[in-house]
């Protein structure tokens, strides 16, 4: 029997090194996998990125809202390119990571308790349309290192220069919001596939062993269940 084809979602903190991993992973699992970067400062797709980081309390709830519907028509883009036999697809931070930074963002008062309320009635909404996803890989790196990381690439990337302002503590509170969103995912039947990623692999080589690997486990896992697979739910 022809294996399925899967929608794959790749999460980790910043800095943690998704978009490379989502490229190098999208290339492995064959020339018709649809990759979809996550929205930043280049080429506007987070026109509020900056001003975030400027004025939180002012901007959180719009940037929010503005990655929460970009976000979602990348899950239906990829649903959509998945279910129709077009391939695999791979989404760098996805629609249920989305709630991470709305749940940091109203524990940090950026968000009031009235915005999140507002966010969570349009996330459950746009939930009605939104398929589980077959595969969430994490790379697993702690905050320390992410930081260091994003010190170091800010200076090459012009969509990245405002990330010089993320604390520390920021990094490892989002890392454990994103671990209270695998384990919900994984209760709902979706396989979560940690991969520890501190190492910098700094060589074409030892990267291409790595990505390769991760996608002949993807390539071999099958869903539970077709309905399992298909099922709606919120988180």
């Amino acid at each position: 029997m022809q294996k399925r084809n899967k929608v794959v979602i790749v999460e980790g903190i910043i800095g943690a090194g998704k978009s490379s991993v989502c490229r190098e992973l999208a290339r492995a699992l064959g020339p018709d996998t649809l990759m979809m970067l996550e929205p930043d400062e280049k080429e506007g797709a987070n026109p509020y990125l900056a001003d975030f980081y400027e004025n939180q309390e002012r901007w959180a709830f719009v940037m929010q809202v503005h990655l929460l519907q970009a976000r979602y028509a990348m899950q239906l883009h990829a649903q959509w390119h998945v279910l129709s036999g077009r391939g695999h697809a791979v989404l760098d931070r996805s629609y249920f990571g989305d709630t991470c930074f709305a749940r940091l963002q109203l524990a940090n008062g950026a968000l009031t308790n009235r915005e999140f309320q507002t966010y969570s009635s349009i996330y459950h909404a746009m939930t009605a349309s939104v398929l589980l996803p077959s595969i969430m890989v994490r790379l697993l790196v702690s905050p320390k290192i992410a930081h260091d990381r994003i010190q170091r690439r800010m200076q090459d990337e012009t969509g990245r220069v405002c990330e010089s302002t993320i604390p520390l503590k920021y990094l490892q509170d989002l890392d454990r919001e994103i671990s209270r969103m695998a384990a919900i995912l994984r209760t709902q039947g979706v396989t979560v596939i940690d991969i520890p990623w501190d190492v910098d692999r700094d060589t074409p080589e030892s990267r291409e062993v790595a990505v390769q690997s991760m996608a002949a486990r993807i390539a071999e896992q099958e869903p539970l269940d077709d309905f399992l697979d298909l099922h709606r739910r919120t988180l």
